[in-house]
C-alpha cells in the first residue's frame, strides 16, 4: 500500500542499478502485480514499520536511553539556522 498523496511534495531519487538488479524489481513488480516503483516502495514501507530500532547493549543509545527527551529546546537542532549555515559546503 502506497502512503502517497497527490497533493504531497516529491522529489527526486535516482540511482544506478545493475541489469540483473533491474530485472529482480521488474519480476517481483510482476508478481505482484504493481508497477516497479510501487513494488520497491511497499518493501520499504514494509521494513521500515517492521523493523523497530533496538539499542544494542552497552550501545551509546543503550547507555543513554534515560536521558532522552529530558533537555529542553528544539527536538531538531537542524532548526536553528546557525547550526545549518554553510551546510553543504
Amino acid at each position: 500500500m502506497s502512503t502517497t498523496k497527490k497533493n504531497k511534495r516529491t522529489v527526486w531519487f535516482g540511482m544506478k542499478l545493475t541489469p540483473e538488479q533491474k530485472e529482480k524489481i521488474r519480476t517481483l513488480a510482476r508478481r505482484r502485480g504493481v508497477s516497479q516503483k510501487q513494488a520497491v516502495l511497499d518493501l520499504v514501507e514494509q521494513e521500515v514499520n517492521e523493523d523497530p530500532i533496538e539499542a544494542k547493549p552497552g550501545s551509546l543509545l543503550d547507555l543513554n536511553r534515560d536521558l532522552f527527551g529530558s533537555g529542553n529546546g528544539p527536538g531538531d537542532a537542524s532548526t536553528n539556522p546557525r547550526y545549518m549555515k554553510g551546510f553543504g559546503r
